[in-house]
């Protein structure tokens, strides 16, 4: 997947299929019409538009104040905002339309939204998201944020809820705190009060290293079903590196981070990529996500053969390792040179010359069978930013050797192989002279329904370092089980590169490398 240079790469909270919003007339002979009113909070009539959802269809109309609206007979939920000076109403009424309907949104109805913590935190800003959508198939919903928010009561099944408070202070070094109340149907009473035990803690490791730029933050969304699925709160956004405990209310949240860089010519802050994970939240209970460690490399996406077609993603050089099977790098930024080779004779060559608009595969028909060498060499590239000078992981290479023949369907009979250096800073740095130990974590996967088949048998597991990237020297590889660690000695000062091989009995591999994997310092 290629990421977008410009603007937050944020999931919508509800999905509105753009194909399904209608403001003509349905297809079918309208049976029906629905006339909307609407008041604000003083009484007075004001112009809105509102969306019509059909409850067994989910197909969904735009309607107007003031004019009657043709639709098929049905039940629908209407879903209305009205603004009063600083004040935002929200509403959902459940109609069903047969004759002349007709439905009034009064603004006057509403109650006051709110959230709060028992305790109240002391110096962190305070935040609020509120939403009332449609219970149906095709989700849609009304919006809004702030403190002076209300929402018109309503006790329908086919209409929800969600409130999703925050309280931060941004910096990463104290607690951060997001609740959601979410319910079917509106209450009458739209606000909780959490206190200490009723909430669960993520403990977020944030470091930096491997990303292009050290500005980054980390953001919260609920994913469990209902009105509040992936409503936003941010709760960090800093340039250093970050332990911060997250205290959430007990549901499934999505824990993401991104990253911003400063475009050259324009100044503008770029959103240059990110990643999430998902944790679920148990009351009382602590969990932990880590963001930017060290090594970004080759992912453990594999060739694959499909009627005798052999295909490989380019742009999966840059995986990070604590979130493999992803199919794509952490950032959009790489460009990437494959070589498909038969015995010595080159087959087939794909570039990426970076930022195309899709995803690169190397694709080749096998008209014979016999031993293929496939490598693909990436780096990093992103000419409309300045990477920062620390960054590590500039650049990778992966090596795939494997037997294939003509009309087969397979996933390639060899390892993807990721390197997870321990033991580092929050700037992924080890100690001078000291050290690490790497785990070199061998997987099978095709990212396709595409079967792995049988594996194969290890042979030998093998690791080199380098301190330039050009001189290299064997390390000692350790097994325990069915799991390899490779002991490299750190150079005093500057970086380490690392290199991996995995052979197999029958003569097939996959060598991985990882140029400045980490720092020392």
């Amino acid at each position: 997947m290629k990421l977008s240079r410009t603007g937050r790469i944020l999931a919508t909270a509800a999905t509105i299929p753009a194909l399904l919003l209608s403001t003509g007339s349905a297809a079918l002979a309208a049976t029906g019409t629905l006339t909307l009113t609407a008041l604000n909070r003083a009484g007075t009539k004001v112009t809105i538009s509102a969306t019509a959802v059909d409850v067994d269809t989910s197909f969904g109309y735009t309607i107007k104040t003031g004019a009657a609206k043709k639709l098929p007979k049905g039940t629908y939920a209407v879903l209305a905002r009205i603004v009063t000076g600083e004040t935002t109403t929200l509403a959902g009424y459940t109609v069903n339309v047969s004759g002349a309907a007709k439905v009034t949104v009064d603004a006057r109805q509403g109650k006051r939204v709110g959230v709060a913590l028992s305790p109240a935190p002391d110096g962190l800003i305070t935040q609020m998201s509120v939403r009332v959508c449609s219970l149906t198939g095709a989700s849609y919903d009304v919006e809004a944020g702030g403190d002076q928010i209300y929402v018109v009561p309503t006790g329908s099944k086919k209409v929800g809820f969600a409130a999703l408070g925050s309280w931060t202070d941004l910096s990463g070094t104290t607690d951060s705190y997001a609740v959601l109340n979410q319910t079917t149907g509106v209450p009458a009473d739209p606000t909780r009060t959490y206190g200490p035990a009723a909430l669960g803690t993520v403990l977020v490791e944030s470091r930096r290293g491997p990303g292009g730029t050290n500005s980054s933050d980390i953001a919260v969304q609920p994913v469990a079903p209902g009105c509040g699925h992936r409503l936003f709160a941010e709760l960090v956004s800093t340039d250093v590196p970050t332990v911060t405990r997250l205290r959430l209310s007990p549901t499934s949240w999505d824990i993401r981070s991104d990253e911003f860089a400063t475009a050259k010519k324009t100044g503008e802050s770029w959103d240059i990529g990110g990643y999430m994970t998902t944790r679920k939240v148990v009351a009382g209970q602590t969990t932990g996500a880590r963001f930017y460690a060290s090594a970004w490399g080759p992912g453990t996406l594999l060739p694959t053969m499909a009627a005798g077609r052999l295909s490989y993603n380019l742009n999966n050089g840059f995986e990070d390792p604590y979130y493999p099977g992803t199919g794509s790098n952490v950032e959009g930024g790489d460009r990437a040179t494959a070589v498909l080779r038969f015995g010595s004779k080159v087959v087939a060559t794909k570039k990426d010359t970076g930022w195309m608009p899709d995803t690169t595969f190397l694709s080749y028909k096998v008209k014979k069978a016999g031993w293929y060498t496939l490598t693909n060499s990436a780096s990093r590239y992103y000419p409309e930013i300045t990477y920062w000078p620390g960054i590590l992981s500039t650049s990778s290479v992966a090596t795939y050797r494997f037997q294939a023949k003509p009309k087969a369907t397979a996933l390639a009979p060899v390892y993807a192989v990721q390197m997870i250096p321990a033991g580092l800073s929050l700037y992924n740095k080890a100690g001078p002279a000291s050290t690490t130990n790497v785990a070199l974590k061998l997987t099978r996967k095709s990212g396709s329904e595409l079967k792995a088949g049988k594996n194969p048998t290890v042979k030998t597991v093998t690791a080199q370092m380098s301190t330039n990237g050009t001189t290299w020297r064997s390390v000692p590889v350790r097994r325990t089980g069915g799991s390899w660690t490779a002991v490299v000695s750190n150079p005093s000062s500057g970086a380490v590169s690392l290199r991996a091989r995995e052979t197999n009995t029958d003569g097939s591999y996959t060598e991985v490398t990882i140029f400045r994997a980490y720092a020392i310092g």
